[in-house]
């Protein structure tokens, strides 16, 4: 007798494996779908960060510039917005439900522009936040979860720089004794750059008489230009003296030390690629130099008497007003504008204000009267081409052009601190000097 019970039994068994197959398909398809949704989480969750980091970093550019937490809350909403334009980030949708600017002067207590108060240090730092941005979900759905990202930012001052190339190739003098609370001798008690007005602030930055200068004979305190690369930008002559002043040479030789006339008026005009680092050294240039420091210099105040070329590769200040009465070697300051009248009446041509055509120049750039110089410990004896060790950086408002004969001094007034470009910071917080804007690890979440 014939029975089909193998050959059903092989039937059920086939239904079987092509429900398993069946399955597994579904299985696999499943997690190729979802690898999708985690890839596109996770790709937006990096796009999003990258958004919220240049949006701290503008907000704080513009806070440390300003101190108007309202413009810096401005700046950061449209670099976000910029970021959501962009190609590729058609998902990033910032609103005022999802997005927050606040300020803090401490890093732990965050507030928003309406109720921050601008603490007596002036350091601001900005955070941004965006929560529960939704995304697309391809299978996610399935699971009831959500799929949104969030990110977070922190920006603000850095601690004092250390190490920076980003300077002025001049040194001054400083009194190790005094320590780095005073700046070595430079920073009153008290001393507040936005509103002090006192002719003690003014300072000789480079001397016109190697007299007046404790560097010793032949120092005008200049630095030697060749410890460091200067960028192209001007063809000028290379001059024709010796380069080997020795009180009253003008230094400008293309064989002497510290290079020709052309490298002296790119250097002063903001092309030195020089560095240096507190406690280490750098190296005085002797000779005067009288007129590539003046060309140079004097750009910055949109002067371009000399080989310099006003072709917008080097810019002036936005604000370029000389005082009244000019500061000269040997006397006492008289002259109507210090720091704080710079950022006012700058602050008021920005805004529709009454300003002369001749001090505003809507194209320059912000910050080019603010010189970052070395300070430098001279309690030693020296002669000529020296090696001087770095007590610190300290940040200076240039208070007027150079003249382009005679002795030729550069005077300018002691700033608190500043911003710099270029440069790393130590390891002990401090909000004195130098210093760069840069992201913080956000305390209330750890990101950024």
């Amino acid at each position: 007798m014939l029975t089909t019970g193998g050959a059903s039994s092989r039937t059920k068994q086939s239904g079987i494996v092509l429900v398993l197959v069946s399955m597994l398909m579904l299985f696999i398809l499943a997690m190729a779908a979802f690898a999708i949704d985690i890839n596109h989480q996770i790709l937006n969750k990096a796009r999003l960060q990258n958004a919220v980091d240049s949006a701290a970093l503008a907000g704080a550019v513009v806070a440390d510039d300003t101190l108007d937490v309202t413009q810096a809350e401005t700046a950061a909403i449209a670099m976000l917005n910029s970021f959501a334009a962009a190609s590729g980030n058609s998902e990033m949708t910032f609103t005022s439900s999802n997005s927050a600017v606040t300020f803090s002067a401490d890093r732990q207590s965050w507030v928003n522009a309406a109720s921050f108060t601008l603490p007596a240090d002036e350091d601001i730092y900005v955070r941004v936040a965006v929560t529960e941005m939704p995304l697309t979900q391809y299978l996610s759905y399935i699971f009831s979860g959500n799929k949104n990202v969030s990110a977070s930012a922190v920006a603000g001052r850095s601690a004092a720089i250390a190490y920076t190339c980003n300077i002025t190739p001049i040194a001054v003098c400083g009194d190790p004794d005094a320590g780095a609370d005073a700046v070595w001798g430079y920073n009153p008690d008290g001393y507040n750059p936005n509103t002090d007005t006192d002719p003690s602030l003014i300072h000789e930055l480079k001397v016109g008489d190697q007299d007046n200068s404790d560097m010793g004979p032949g120092n005008f305190q200049l630095l030697d230009f060749s410890q460091g690369s200067v960028e192209d930008g001007d063809g000028g002559d290379t001059g024709n003296g010796n380069g080997n002043g020795n009180g009253n040479g003008n230094g400008n030789g293309g064989g002497g030390d510290g290079g020709g006339a052309a490298l002296v008026r790119q250097a002063l005009a903001g092309a030195y690629n020089g560095c240096a680092a507190v406690g280490a050294t750098v190296t005085t240039k002797p000779g005067n130099s009288i007129g590539p420091v003046a060309q140079g210099l004097n750009t910055r105040l949109n002067d371009f008497s000399g080989p310099m070329k006003d072709d917008g590769t080097v810019l002036p200040d936005k604000y370029v007003r000389e005082p009244n009465n000019l500061m000269v070697e040997g006397g006492t300051y008289s002259g109507d504008l210090y720091y704080t009248d710079y950022v006012s009446e700058l602050s008021g041509c920005e805004g529709g204000g009454s300003c002369s055509g001749n001090d505003y120049i809507s194209s320059g750039q912000h910050g080019r009267r603010i010189l970052r110089i070395p300070i430098v410990d001279c309690t030693e004896d020296s002669t000529g081409k020296t090696d001087f060790d770095v007590l610190g950086f300290g940040c200076f408002f240039l208070l007027q052009r150079v003249e382009n004969s005679g002795q030729a001094s550069v005077f300018g007034q002691f700033l608190y601190d500043c911003l710099i470009n270029n440069g790393s910071t130590g390891n002990d917080p401090t909000d004195k000097g130098p210093y760069r804007i840069q992201l913080y690890d956000d305390p209330l979440s750890g990101e950024s």
